[in-house]
């Protein structure tokens, strides 16, 4: 007769393979979609990216409360041109890697503020940063920068390529400046709605 708690572990780590894979395979789903997507067959609209960013933050308060990190928005009601459900899946994406690659008691802030004909969205977080010669490389698909934490952390190495390839439809600039051990600031610059 087998020790039910070790059945019960062997259980918990089958359902917990099973939701990875289901996350890998959903996000390779999605980057297959992207790639033979069109932009001229992308439905663009008034999008209002700041109370986007701040549905994002109410959604993963709790996922940074749990990670001892602290999760604002700044910044003022702005609408851009672009499509919502994307702009959405930017959010998602950077706010939870800024979450999941921070050091407990950092801190990750969300700012969405008009620039001239633009809007601006950026993720800053005092986590782990990256280091000068990963920095170009972590927009490749299932490039990690710390082999040894992507197990802890999770994820599936593909957040960061959807969020380019979602960037690049909008024909938005993107620009990621870090420092090892000082954290990252991604920052984008969408077209501003009418």
């Amino acid at each position: 007769v087998q020790d039910p708690e070790y059945v019960a572990q062997c259980l918990d780590k089958s359902v917990s393979a099973g939701k990875c894979l289901l996350t890998l395979i959903n996000d390779i789903i999605r980057l297959s979609e992207l790639d033979v997507m069109e932009t001229e067959d992308m439905v663009f609209e008034r999008v209002p990216l700041y109370v986007l960013a701040e549905s994002c933050v109410d959604m993963l308060q709790l996922k940074a409360e749990k990670h001892n990190v602290t999760l604002e928005l700044k910044g003022t009601p702005c609408h851009m041109a672009g499509n919502r459900e994307m702009v959405e899946e930017i959010l998602y994406n950077l706010c939870d890697n800024a979450i999941r690659y921070n050091n407990p008691g950092g801190s990750v802030t969300v700012t969405v503020v008009p620039k001239g004909e633009k809007v601006m969205l950026q993720v800053a977080d005092t986590g782990i940063g990256i280091s000068k010669e990963h920095q170009q490389r972590v927009f490749e698909r299932f490039y990690r920068v710390d082999k040894s934490r992507s197990k802890a952390t999770g994820g599936t190495g593909l957040g960061l390529a959807i969020v380019k390839h979602m960037v690049a439809q909008h024909h938005a600039e993107l620009t990621l400046e870090s420092e090892e051990g000082k954290g990252t600031t991604i920052t984008i610059l969408f077209e501003k709605a009418d």
